[in-house]
């Protein structure tokens, strides 16, 4: 526990669900801060019924606030005021909650951290308690300085103002999260386009904008609780009766400095949008730059094969000018003809239509088989798998028989 005083004076220690309600009585009737950091998960709190009926009774927590919901939502503000039996407001209660992605120097690894706060101020004494769960290390360590270092007791008449310091560090957090994906696309951007064959890491660039998503989605949720919150505060500085106005100043400035934080949060959020929109690019021109390459090597195929048909133009001009001469030659060569050369005579044999009575079914049930042979055993489509070692993605190519071609099936992860 944390005490922050009208008289800086603090101590330190941890408690425990049996010492909540004397922590909670023990409030004394002056302006102050209680910061409770608990060890303990959320989750396993909600697990314990009679933790959660500690805390109920102790700090006033809704039942809403232990539903899987709220468990599960990525962000969000809520308050309800306390009243005694006359009607009159005796507190207000907040709870919100803050979540924000960061992704590590190895642009691999990355953390989620958590900013669940539950808050109760007493009218009477204009005390606040934070109560504040699974604060990761980053955040818990930082905490008691950031309420030592920046705290105004003349604030503490609005229940709000631990707000400014709450946000303050969210804004923080999420500066180097958003930063920390424009530094991944900028350097993308600054890779000149090898002179051989591109071999972009796709797995990567996916990686990246997974990560600049969950930052965009952190960010939009993270403004609509800051809209939540100034209307909250609206409402509650129009309700003020019979306040002076040095308080009326105090809770002004308090919601001028919320509002510079949405403003802030509103910024980074354009700037994660961005960010989104180059990485796009980036996979858009990664795209383009592998079809250019290939299209290259397509044209250079075209021309190849181009010089090779006028090769095979010139081959069957030439097949096609001597076949007449040489089947005339082959069938003069035959034994059926016989020259004199003494009388000068051409003599041709009675069984010539021999040549005929072979050579013709033998040529048709050629052409027979082989179209039954077509037909009762098709070419089978031979498929190979290749992985592409940039990438990671499987590539199907399929080689057809003579009437197929050669292309690709699809892609698998």
């Amino acid at each position: 526990m944390l005490r922050v005083s009208q008289h800086s004076r603090f101590a330190t220690q941890f408690p425990s669900p049996n010492s909540l309600l004397d922590i909670a009585d023990s409030v004394k009737p002056q302006p102050a801060a209680m910061l409770l950091d608990f060890k303990a998960k959320a989750d396993q709190v909600r697990e314990c019924q009679r933790c959660r009926s500690y805390f109920t009774q102790a700090f006033q927590i809704p039942k809403l606030w232990w539903t899987a919901s709220c468990r599960n939502s990525n962000g969000y503000f809520g308050c309800e005021d306390t009243i005694d039996g006359q009607g009159n407001m005796t507190g207000l209660n907040t709870w919100a909650r803050f979540m924000v992605k960061h992704l590590k120097e190895d642009n691999i690894n990355y953390d989620w951290y958590k900013l669940n706060v539950f808050t109760r101020w007493l009218s009477s004494s204009s005390q606040t308690i934070l109560l504040v769960f699974d604060a990761p290390p980053l955040i818990a360590e930082r905490l008691p300085s950031l309420f030592l270092d920046e705290i105004d007791v003349e604030n503490f008449g609005d229940p709000f103002w631990i707000y400014t310091l709450l946000v303050e560090e969210v804004v923080r957090l999420q500066d180097q999260a958003v930063w920390a994906v424009r530094n991944q696309v900028r350097a993308m951007e600054n890779e000149r386009t090898p002179a051989t064959k591109p071999k972009p890491n796709y797995r990567h660039l996916h990686n990246i904008g997974r990560h600049a998503i969950h930052v965009s989605e952190t960010l939009d949720i993270a403004v609509k609780t800051m809209d939540s919150i100034l209307t909250q505060h609206k409402d509650f500085t129009t309700g003020m009766f019979h306040v002076d106005k040095k308080s009326i100043h105090t809770s002004k400035q308090i919601r001028n400095r919320l509002l510079f934080h949405q403003h802030m949060l509103t910024s980074l959020r354009h700037r994660s949008a961005s960010n989104k929109q180059r990485l796009l690019n980036e996979i858009q021109l990664s795209f383009n730059t592998v079809a250019q390459y290939d299209s290259g090597i397509s044209v250079e195929i075209g021309r190849a094969a181009q010089v090779d048909s006028a090769a095979m133009k010139t081959i069957a001009f030439l097949t096609l000018a001597f076949l007449p001469a040489t089947f005339v030659s082959a069938i003069f060569s035959m034994s059926f003809f016989n020259y004199n050369a003494d009388t000068g005579s051409w003599a041709v044999s009675d069984k010539f239509w021999v040549y005929w009575a072979v050579a013709v079914p033998t040529t048709i049930v050629t052409s027979l088989s082989w179209y039954y042979w077509q037909k009762a055993l098709p070419p089978i489509s031979i498929g190979e798998d290749k992985i592409d070692e940039a990438s990671g993605l499987h590539v199907r190519q399929t080689m057809k028989g003579p009437a197929g071609s050669i292309g690709d099936e699809g892609l698998r992860t």
